[in-house]
């Protein structure tokens, strides 16, 4: 059986994510395609604009098999553990021959030399970098100066190309992740199509989940969300969009700033332990951060007013996001130190896929959750606690929902997989 594997945010589902679906099955020549989705709060530090089992109905329509959700312990990490944790998902499902993903530069002589200095770390490389943060660089600036002072001149334009564009930043970290982990998956790449990853300005059919985000919160955030811009429905498949439009009429869009409440909540709580034991906040970021609280005037602009040459903007939106869903340092030393995650909970399959169902319940090395019952039966205690770590991101997510909206959402133990 032929299975390839594709790690996604969905945030929301437009067609260049039905491209590369269709694409990822015909290169691969896969009997079956599993996706691994991010949950209710993705890697760039905030909640998803729509639910993960609408996102996961989203691929099913459109090509995908299976759908296993990648938990907010790893989907609002950096890219080194959101790659490392979707292929430690994928390699313990213990059936998926390949992994494709979309990127700028799918080939090129300096992504395997800047993917084997990654995956070495040479003593000169990790001098370098170290160097270079003392300079005041934020890590992904240091790293790139780190490796361009690796590299032969006639690499350094085609090296600048590669690390500036997220899409190819994640594929070096998958393939370093499947290198690490041992993992006997193939990649495949497949090169992006369309708007470029931070391009905000809708225009043509394909178009950046960025762009298609930033139009929703302009101009499509009113009781008619029937009155929207062509453009916004010519970037989705039409399943896709009959969905995000059906969700819309009972459930608000959610943004970072739909957390500010909450967040500023947490971040009084805590202030007097400090908050450097929680993932990714250095003891820099956790005293900047406790003397600006009072300044504190929403998730957005607390992010801006904290960023600074050496701690970027995306970082400190994924430790503020850390904080709202108490994910600590002593989270990631353990779970990375067991294979990441240690179940596969499913979201979603087609009911012609139902084989691939009973073919991983042969291989998977991990436990499928189909159902709430199953966490009880087959999870240890430990695995539970991580399993309730998922669960209260879930259950804030559905109260920030209803913050916004006044509706409430199902809770997780009343809400089926989807089934297409």
């Amino acid at each position: 059986m032929n299975i390839t594997g594709i790690i996604a945010e969905y945030n929301p589902f437009h067609n260049g994510h039905a491209y590369h679906l269709a694409q990822a099955k015909k290169e691969t020549h896969a009997d079956y395609l599993i996706v691994i989705l991010s949950g209710n709060f993705v890697q760039r530090g905030a909640p998803a604009l729509l639910d993960k089992f609408v996102r996961a109905k989203m691929a099913l329509l459109e090509g995908a098999d299976l759908v296993i959700e990648l938990p907010p312990l790893w989907s609002c990490a950096s890219a080194e553990y959101f790659a490392g944790a979707g292929i430690a998902l994928l390699r313990q499902l213990g059936c998926v021959n390949a992994l494709s993903y979309g990127c700028e530069t799918p080939s090129a002589e300096v992504f395997d030399v800047m993917l084997d200095l990654l995956s070495q770390e040479p003593p000169l490389y990790q001098q370098q970098l170290a160097s270079a943060q003392k300079r005041g660089l934020s890590y992904a600036a240091a790293r790139e100066n780190a490796l361009l002072s690796l590299l032969p001149d006639t690499m350094q334009d085609a090296a600048r190309s590669v690390l500036r564009n997220p899409n190819n930043i994640l594929a070096l970290e998958y393939q370093k992740a499947i290198a690490k982990q041992a993992a006997p998956i193939k990649v495949r790449p497949i090169l992006r199509l369309g708007a470029g990853y931070h391009c905000t300005r809708l225009s043509g059919p394909l178009a950046s989940a960025s762009a298609i985000r930033s139009l929703i919160a302009s101009q499509c955030e009113d009781s008619n969300f029937q009155k929207i811009p062509k453009a916004l429905r010519q970037a989705m498949p039409p399943s896709a969009f009959a969905l995000m439009t059906e969700y819309h009429s009972r459930y608000p869009f959610l943004y970072e700033n739909d957390c500010s409440q909450m967040l500023h909540y947490a971040l009084l709580k805590n202030a007097a332990d400090g908050f450097s034991m929680y993932a990714d906040c250095s003891l820099q970021l956790s005293r900047k951060i406790c003397g600006s609280l009072e300044q504190f005037d929403g998730y957005s602009s607390f992010c801006t007013q904290l960023k600074s040459k050496d701690i970027a903007y995306t970082r400190i939106s994924r430790v503020l996001s850390h904080i709202l869903l108490d994910i600590q340092k002593s989270d990631y030393e353990l779970w990375r130190s067991r294979s990441y995650v240690p179940y596969a909970k499913v979201l979603g399959f087609r009911r012609e896929s139902r084989g691939l169902l009973a073919h991983l319940k042969k291989h998977s090395f991990l436990p499928l959750l189909t159902r709430t019952a199953d966490v009880k039966k087959l999870l240890s205690d430990e695995e539970r606690l991580f399993y309730e770590k998922q669960s209260f991101a879930d259950t804030l997510y559905r109260a920030i929902v209803f913050e916004k909206g006044r509706q409430k959402m199902p809770h997780e133990t009343r809400q089926q997989i989807v089934i297409v």
